[in-house]
Formats: C-alpha cells, structure tokens, sequence
C-alpha cells in the first residue's frame, strides 16, 4: 500500500501546492516520502524530500517546498507504507540503469523473487530487495509486456527517458486505483481522486449521470468515468502510455479474462479434480500473499471465503510452510460484531476461530459511530460508497492498524464461484435455454431446500419464467431498484438518463451464467468492492490482499463449465469440494450469505441520523440501502462537493 503521484506539464505548480497534493494521500503511506523532478528537455533531474522522507536521506535532498519548480516539467511523488524491504533503498521514486528508468508504484509483485531470478540470468543487477525495482527491471528487459509476468497488485507510472514517454499500468483486476486528468497543457496522475482535487488547473464538476447510476444500479467503477467530469480512471488490465511532448494519454488493454461460454454436463469425479486443483492454486496463492518483511493479518467474517483463507494459512503455519516473522506467534483474526442477531456472524467466526486457534479481535460498528465520524469516513471513500455494509469494513481496519500492516480477506470469491443469489436466475437460464430440464428440477429443489421452501408448482412457473437471462433479470432490476423509487431519483436528479435503455444494454449483453461472472469480476460489481476495501484499508494505512484474485486461478475456475458452479441448491459448489477436510462442516454447508451486513433501518433512523428528513422529501416509505445512497447523492449534489471541502477547494 502506498500513494503515488505525478505531473507532466510546461509549468508545474509550487512545491507548497506539489506537497499539499501528496499529503492528502498521506493515509496510503506515511512511512515514507520522495519527490522526483526532471526536465525531459536535457534530462536533468532533481530528488527532494518531505517531513516524512527517511531520516538517512532526508538531509541529502532539497526539501520539496524549496526546490525551483521552473526548470522541470515532470514530477513524481511518493507515499511509502514499508512492507518489503523497510530499508531506505525501498525509497521512491525509483531509478534504474543510471536514472534512464524511474518509477513510483503501489501494490505488490508477488512473484518478484522468481522474476528476480530469471532477470539475474539475463545479466540485471539489483542493488535492493524490493519488488520495486524488480518492476524496473522487467520493464527494461521485457518492455510493456512486463505486465503480464506479473502476478500481484499494482498501479505504477515508469518514466522511460530514452523512448520519452510514461507507461502507466493498472493490475488485472483493479485492486490498486490509479486516476488521472490531462488537457492541452497537464497530465497528472494520483491513487486517489482527492490528490487530483488539490491542483488549480483541475477545474472538475459532478458527474451527474454517473451519480445516477449509482443511485439506481449501484454502480459506480463499471467504466473510466469517474464521478468528476475530466478525471478518470485507469481500469483494469490496462495500461496508459503518454508522449512527453504531446501529453495526451493512450489507453491499451493488455490482459482480457477468457471464460468457458458453456453450460457443460456435470460428472462427480470431474467435480472432485477440478476442486482439488483449485485447492493447490488456493493455497499457492495464500501462501505468495504472506510474503511481507511485516506481520499479516485476515479479515474474518465466518463465511465461506474468509474462513478458506484463515484455515488455509493455519495449515500452512503448521506445516512449516511459513515462519512466524510473516503472522506473529499466531495468526491473527478481525471480525465484525454486532448485538443485533439477525446480522451478528461471531457465531460462525468463532468456530473458524476454535478449529484454528488464533488470536481472534473483534470490533463492534455502530450507528452512533458511523454518524460520528461520517465526515471522515465518507472522505476516504470519495464521497459514495452503496450501503452501510461498507461501514464494517472500515471499522475491522481500525482494528486491524492497532495490530499490522498487512490483511488477507476474501474478496472475490463469491463473484469467482457464484455465491449470490442473483446467480441462481442466470443458473437456470443456463440450464432452461440447454432443455435439461431433469437438471432444473434438481437445481429448483435444491434450492428449494436451501432456502426453505417446498418445490411447488409456484416455484416450477418461476422456473418456466426463466427461458432466457434477459427475462429473469429486468423484472428483477425493475422491481428491487427502478419502479418503487423512480420519481424520487428524478426529482433528485433531474437528467435525461434512460433507465430502460440502460438495464436493455446490461441484462442483454448476459449470455450465460460464467458470462455474468466474468461481467461481475471485471465491470460491475467487484470492482467497487475492491474500491471501498482500498480505501478503508488505506485510511488506516494497512495493506490489503485478495487471494481468490490470483489470476492463475480466476482463469482455471473460469475455464470450468458454469454446470459446475452451483449444484442441486448449493452456491460455490467447487469452493465447498475444495475445503471439503480443512473447513468446520458448519461453516462448509452454511445455507446463509450475509456479507458484512448491518442493521441497516436502525442505523438510519438512529438520532444521529440526517436521513429520516429525506423520507418525506423525496416520497420514500421503506429504510433500505436505496435510501442510503440517495442521501448520499443529495449530500454530493446540494452540499458544496464539486470539489473536495477537506483539501481546501470548495
């Protein structure tokens, strides 16, 4: 986890403002600080530092606030969070090859020990033990296709000076952000919306039609736009190129998820050797996300993924696998708890936590703390952020910050496996639209009884309604979001936006059960997820780590046929096979997904609580998480936020 920044421009502002820009993001790594200035004319450059730049270096660069911006017209920042190699030779930005090759970055490469390897054999030097300059290296030998030897997480900018140019590049899956402006005189880049905010060239207004979207569909990272007009985001599995002397920013994708478009005939055996490969690329990927010169942690929520990951990295401790300096004496767990039972998974925790034996902390969100310290929160999340649900999660990182730097959470895994409910209709899609119908009746009463109904003929026209995706989605959409609540949303919103044209182009682009997945995983709906769990993480400065997105294994459930994914009732069908001896039978056969819920109509009627004035306002009669987000929409749209009020720019 780190904050990286840059600018290329003719003439960059002064390194009061360089400096106020980098501290907004202070949050993402405040161990260390560096600034990098070059004049790409004669290559000249000039390194600086900051109050938090390493003591052994601090004293040997120009302080920022001193620097004479005038010769130079390109500049790189950094906030370092220490996690490989705490030592200053980690300080960035980065040069290599005699300063021909610098670069600011975020994330980490977990594979650079073997990329190290291989590059060693090539004749690449290395004077730190940092991935970081791992980067630099494969960058030289392999050019932009670096990238694809990667497995890890990452948002980086490399300036090439011999070629002249800045290659930017985000990792597959959008863990790590990477937002950017540019006009006819600036390109300027930054992990977070807010460091972007702080310039006086970026002259960014609200994005109403994205705000619209998220009201309604919840979505917010399914496309390059952000919610300011002119700032956009690098999205996944894409690079970003940019001509020194033009400034005008080349977006190339590099990595494209292929998926098996097939529904597949399902066989027992087939099921147990798919399960028990996706149990060793689990594992591997468990094990290459413990690698830190700091202590890691996980995020417990008594679910399927969570739990996966704790009692994998419990057998891999036992096993020697892993040394103590990685977890501490004992792996250490964070859990959410609440006193309300119906969202309350301490329970399900707790017996992940007595197979396991680990040090297990718990922290216990509230509606007096979120109204508390909305402010705050909402800062770090950029302003939106779809439900309370998020709220948690913030609150577990807090906890998480008092004891490491590092967690691994299970992110991921439902869109990976098909764990939400909504995957049932396009299941059955799959399976009506093939005419096995033997294979329907199987999978409505196993639902069925999953859910706690009785197959009847109720349930077999709900089936018959299904004939073809489209058809089970739009009433589904219609129904939950757009009907109940559309005039409300116009009186908010007042746009031309056409919400029937928009749930068209989504549901009709669904062409079976692993085509939503892949859409889930890669447009819609994780990509948000990954953004809060970001930003909840980085506020507190600690490292966030998803196993279930090691690509090897996206790719290999991917290839799977969607036959596989859910079986007679159950979701994630090959998760559960493949922790079939390693998970509790309790927490294996869960019938429930809650997911990092909250008490949603109590925290929102709480008396801390502005939104019960909106109900009356906008005709809306149920507290739901609709409510939620159009109480954030009339914040960011009535109350001064077309620039960010924390950094001064109201």
């Amino acid at each position: 986890m780190c904050g990286i920044f840059g600018i290329l421009s003719s003439s960059l502002p002064g390194g009061g403002i360089i400096r106020n820009a980098l501290d907004s993001i202070r949050h993402r790594g405040p161990d260390d600080e560096g600034y990098l200035l070059i004049n790409t004319a004669d290559n000249t450059s000039l390194r600086a530092s900051g109050s938090d730049t390493c003591p052994e270096l601090r004293d040997e660069y120009k302080d920022i606030s001193d620097a004479d911006m005038m010769n130079y017209d390109l500049l790189f920042g950094h906030r370092r969070l220490s996690i490989i190699d705490l030592s200053s030779r980690g300080h960035q930005p980065m040069s290599y090859t005699g300063g021909d090759l610098w670069i600011t970055y975020n994330g980490e490469i977990f594979n650079y020990r073997e990329l190290r390897a291989e590059l060693q054999l090539s004749g690449c030097c290395f004077d730190s033990d940092s991935d970081t300059e791992v980067i630099l290296a494969a960058y030289q030998e392999w050019g932009q296709q670096c990238v694809l030897r990667f497995n890890g997480q990452w948002a980086f900018c490399i300036y090439d000076r011999t070629r002249k140019k800045l290659f930017c590049s985000r990792d597959r899956f959008g863990i790590k952000p990477l937002y950017y402006w540019f006009d006819k005189n600036n390109f300027v880049f930054a992990s977070e919306l807010k460091a972007l905010l702080t310039l006086p060239f970026v002259r960014a207004e609200l994005n109403r039609t994205l705000v619209s979207k998220f009201v309604i569909f919840c979505e917010l990272d399914a496309s390059e736009e952000t919610i300011f007009k002119g700032i956009y985001q690098l999205l996944p599995s894409y690079n970003l190129v940019v001509d020194v002397d033009r400034k005008h920013p080349r977006a190339e994708r590099y990595y494209e998820t292929v998926f098996l478009d097939e529904l597949g005939a399902y066989n027992h055996q087939k099921a147990l050797r798919y399960a028990d490969d996706i149990r060793d690329l689990l594992i591997d990927s468990v094990k290459i996300r413990l690698i830190s010169d700091v202590p890691v942690g996980s995020c417990l929520s008594g679910g399927l993924d969570s739990s996966s990951i704790v009692v994998i990295i419990n057998k891999l401790f036992d096993e020697g696998w892993i040394v103590r300096e990685q977890i501490g004496e004992k792996q250490k767990t964070f859990t959410a708890s609440y006193d309300d039972p119906s969202v309350d998974e301490r329970l399900h925790a707790d017996e992940v936590i007595s197979r396991t034996s680990v040090d297990a902390y718990y922290s216990y969100p509230s509606a007096e703390n979120l109204w508390g310290e909305l402010e705050n929160f909402l800062y770090h999340q950029d302003g939106l952020c779809f439900s309370t649900n998020i709220y948690p999660g913030w609150d577990v990182m807090r906890l998480a910050s008092n004891y490491i730097r590092v967690v691994l959470n299970g992110q991921g895994g439902d869109e990976l496996f098909g764990g939400y409910r909504r995957y049932e209709v396009l299941y059955l899609a799959d399976i009506m639209k093939k005419g096995k119908f033997k294979d329907l009746f199987a999978a409505l009463s196993g639902m069925g009884r999953r859910h706690g109904v009785t197959l009847t003929a109720s349930n077999c026209v709900l089936g018959a309604c299904l004939a073809s995706a489209p058809a089970g989605l739009k009433p589904f959409l219609f129904k939950e979001w757009y009907r109940p609540h559309h005039r409300a949303v116009k009186k908010l919103l007042n746009d031309s936006l056409s919400i029937a044209k928009h749930v068209d182009g989504v549901i009709d682009s669904m062409k079976s059960l692993n085509h939503f997945l892949i859409s889930d995983t890669n447009m819609t709906y994780l990509p948000q997820l990954l953004h809060y769990d970001d930003r909840n993480a980085a506020a507190f400065s600690v490292e966030n780590r998803v196993p279930f997105l090691d690509h090897r294994l996206v790719e290999y459930v991917n290839s799977i046929p969607s036959i596989y994914k859910l079986y007679r009732g159950w979701s994630k069908w090959l998760l559960r096979l493949a922790m079939r001896d390693l998970l509790p039978e309790r927490i294996l056969w869960r019938k429930d997904k809650l997911g990092f819920p909250t008490p949603v109509k109590t925290w929102l009627t709480h008396d801390l609580s502005p939104v019960p004035q909106l109900m009356e306002q906008y005709g809306i009669r149920k507290y739901n998480h609709f409510l939620w987000r159009l109480f954030l929409a009339d914040r960011l749209i009535n109350h001064g936020a077309n620039r960010s009020e924390r950094n001064g720019q109201a």
